[in-house]
């Protein structure tokens, strides 16, 4: 394991759009645009962790080229306001009597995320030789009715400024801002593609392992780089010949850490991160609202808490797991679940 860079997903994380694997049709479009020094707004749609915001990261940094610093900015639709950031957010809303125009006096409408995070940047006019600025946004599906003020900054600032939205949901998106986009459909990559990166991983980190246990590796992973690599690095401590038992074994340790790490991130009232990182472990693992409940119960019973406490989380899980039964959306049983937890802790 490299010294300098001891985590192999930062290690081998794409330096440019040329070495991102197994997207060849996707990279040579792409490419082609940046020939041509335009496009559209760009709408990247795919699965959680299948590499978007990494593809429309390298390649905004080879459009921009030298400006790429000052004139690319990413945000991410599903993380609140700091308090400083909602205090500005207030006191740009209101327009002082003092000012001159028809707006003097009154209260803007725009929505606080758009207001502090997204206006300021489109507004600013690009620097460089470069034709316009690109702002990416991620999770874009978070924004929900604010879409409609998003909207208009595309319709207003598009010549001075390129969106590119990354979403896993593209029926979340509402069809007037769908209509102004180039729609960008990330798969999972295939086998083959797959295959010959973990070869190569394999090979520059000494490690012995076999057609089979890639595929399976592949099946584990979803097909998910980032995923495959870190698994690959645990199952290496061991020793260097990796096989099917090995990943199994600490696929299930990972997963273990990730459901202990969602409970104690509940625990701790942090109820956002803590909601992304639970549809985050349902995407990877495909698990429903009953195997994740009890997967927390599970490891529930390995935390020091009081008898209380115990006996009130256990009650929260259940109730929530009958609820589902009948529940059509269980993403909104799930969040019900955690948002209890986080608001529970508040009293521990």
């Amino acid at each position: 394991m490299s010294e300098d860079i001891p985590i192999w997903r930062i290690k081998y994380h794409p330096k440019n759009l040329d070495q991102i694997c197994g997207r060849k049709e996707i990279i040579e479009r792409l490419n082609q645009t940046i020939k041509l020094k335009n496009f559209p707004h760009l709408l990247f749609v795919g699965s959680e962790g299948i590499g978007k915001r990494t593809i429309s990261y390298l390649f905004s940094k080879k459009f921009l080229g030298k400006t790429f610093d000052a004139n690319l900015k990413l945000v991410y639709a599903n993380v609140p306001l700091s308090d400083e950031e909602r205090k500005q957010a207030r006191s740009e809303a209101y327009i002082s009597t003092s000012k001159i125009g028809s707006l003097a006096g009154k209260r803007i409408t725009t929505p606080a995320f758009i207001q502090v995070k997204v206006k300021p940047f489109v507004q600013l006019k690009v620097l460089g030789d470069t034709p316009f600025k690109i702002l990416i946004v991620k999770n874009f599906e978070a924004l929900g009715t604010n879409q409609q003020g998003f909207r208009r900054l595309m319709e207003i600032y598009g010549t001075n400024c390129r969106m590119i939205l990354i979403t896993t949901k593209i029926s979340s998106i509402i069809d007037p801002i769908v209509s102004r986009c180039q729609i960008f459909l990330i798969p999972r990559v295939k086998l083959k593609s797959f295959k010959n990166l973990i070869l190569d991983i394999a090979e520059k980190e000494s490690l012995q392992i076999s057609d089979e246990t890639i595929e399976t590796l592949y099946k584990i992973s979803g097909g998910k780089f980032t995923r495959a690599i870190d698994l690959l690095q645990l199952s290496s401590i061991t020793g260097n010949i990796i096989d099917k038992n090995k990943l199994y074994e600490n696929s299930q340790m990972f997963q273990n850490d990730l459901i202990k790490s969602l409970l104690m991130m509940a625990l701790k009232g942090d109820f956002p991160k803590t909601r992304e990182l639970a549809r985050k472990i349902l995407s990877n693992y495909k698990y429903n609202s009953h195997e994740l409940f009890k997967l927390l119960l599970d490891e529930l019973h390995k935390l020091p808490l009081s008898k209380y406490t115990r006996i009130k989380l256990i009650n929260y899980i259940a109730d929530s797991d009958f609820r589902a039964l009948a529940a059509r959306d269980t993403d909104i049983q799930i969040s019900g679940l955690l948002s209890k937890i986080c608001l529970f802790s508040e009293y521990l």
